[in-house]
């Protein structure tokens, strides 16, 4: 009798077992295998009625099924903690940055094709649905947006911006006390802080989910250490996509339209709902946790080109009129858009930092031309000329000072110019 029961025990963990892999392969995601896999406590509501107003929500497995079902299963989209207020992101001094302490790592819901995204509000719909895309940096301490310095990295803030650089509600909270220009990051466990371990949002990178690291710092040329802990999972802005298409449900929500051309990746809904889409081409293989080192989240969506102008944002709809005009335009003009109407122009550029800068100038050949030349005052007013060289003026300095650089350029009627700075912006001017 005693083996015929533990036979059946092993039977019934088998099919248990197998359900559960054959539920993972298929990537449908519920909510008791994301409570499950992660850190945090997901709460599952099975009535519409039962959301709170002015709050995204995933439907999941919804494909089939009425919206006042009891049987639903509706998860909460979080909103998490950022350095910088959502609409002030793009004025910042620091890199727009969300921490997910380890602690909620799995109150991150994931999304498919299967489920839909609602929104519930009294006061109004959204005039967008704004897909902010976050970069996955991994798990790091509370710290963003180190700036190089001659090999070494710094965070500086400490004019009362120090949560710009610092999540004050983690451990790295206790560098809140330091009054300096700038906090120098020479070693953390041991290793040194340097481009191979600094993400380009200056995030360090390459730590151990809730381990702790020795991390040595300088204040001036004073040293002291600080034990810190990697339970930050960290994101920073990406790419951004404005939607606006929603349906009613009847029933005190509406369904937010998913766009068809989402790819795998975290997003920040109008800073409101952190959630983690996962694509038809990769829910087979997610593991369903909140980290998974085998999904690409960053593949970008967004294609430049070596101007480090857009070229295809699938946002946005395709001008077939303005490609056509593009393939019939003689080779070359294609470079430099805008004219310089007379002979002069003349611009500004604000540089931040003291990191080797470069600003390369394009200007169109024109026959019979005078060669152009490009004057550069820094902040500390002494002029530098540049000559025309092959149609290109190239400005390379080695260490630039911090604040704003005026440009002149002469000798340039009727012809075209654009400039790229090394930062990846870019500038086309008119003549004065």
């Amino acid at each position: 009798m005693q083996k015929k029961i533990l036979i059946i025990i092993i039977i019934v963990a088998s099919v248990l077992m197998i359900a559960s892999v054959v539920l993972s392969q298929t990537g449908i995601l519920d909510a008791g295998e994301a409570q499950a896999a992660g850190d945090g406590s997901i709460e599952v509501i099975n009535n519409v009625e039962e959301l709170e107003d002015e709050c995204f929500y995933i439907w999941k497995n919804c494909k089939g099924k009425k919206i006042n079902a009891k049987d639903n299963e509706f998860i909460l989209c979080p909103e998490e903690r950022s350095n910088i207020d959502y609409e002030d992101k793009d004025d910042g001094e620091a890199n727009y940055t969300v921490w997910v302490d380890s602690s909620k790592d799995g109150l991150i819901p994931t999304l498919t094709s299967s489920d839909m995204l609602l929104y519930k509000s009294k006061k109004g719909i959204p005039e967008a649905f704004d897909f902010l895309r976050l970069y996955e940096n991994g798990y790091s301490i509370g710290v963003t947006s180190l700036a190089p310095d001659d090999g070494h990295y710094y965070i500086s803030g400490y004019d009362g911006d120090i949560d710009e650089y610092v999540n004050i509600k983690s451990d790295a909270g206790e560098l809140d006390g330091l009054n300096v220009e700038r906090l120098y990051f020479d070693k953390v466990g041991g290793v040194s802080v340097d481009e191979n371990n600094i993400s380009a949002s200056g995030i360090i990178t390459g730590l151990k989910k809730n381990k702790q690291y020795v991390c040595e710092l300088y204040t001036g040329t004073y040293y002291q250490d600080y034990m810190l802990t990697s339970n930050q999972h960290t994101f920073t802005e990406f790419e951004d996509f404005e939607c606006k298409g929603y349906s009613f449900l009847h029933s005190s929500c509406i369904s937010v339209e998913i766009p068809e051309w989402l790819c795998t990746g975290y997003y920040y809904l109008n800073g409101e709902a952190l959630f983690r889409y996962v694509d038809d081409n990769d829910v087979a293989i997610y593991n369903g946790k909140p980290y998974d080192k085998n999904i690409d989240w960053n593949v970008p969506l967004i294609q430049y080109n070596e101007m480090g102008q857009v070229i295809f944002d699938p946002s946005q709809p395709v001008d077939e009129e303005a490609i056509t005009a593009e393939e019939d335009e003689p080779e070359g003009d294609d470079q430099v858009p805008e004219v310089a109407s007379g002979n002069t122009a003349t611009w500004t550029y604000n540089i931040v930092g003291d990191e080797a800068f470069c600003a390369v100038v394009n200007v169109t050949p024109l026959e019979n031309s005078e060669q152009a030349y490009l004057f550069v005052t820094p902040p500390d007013g002494e002029e530098v000329s540049y000559e025309e060289k092959d149609n290109q003026i190239v400005v390379n300095i080695a260490k630039p000072q911090e604040g704003e650089y005026t440009f002149r350029i002469e000798n340039i009627p009727g012809r075209k110019f654009s400039v790229l700075y090394s930062t990846g912006d870019t500038y086309y001017g008119e003549g004065e």
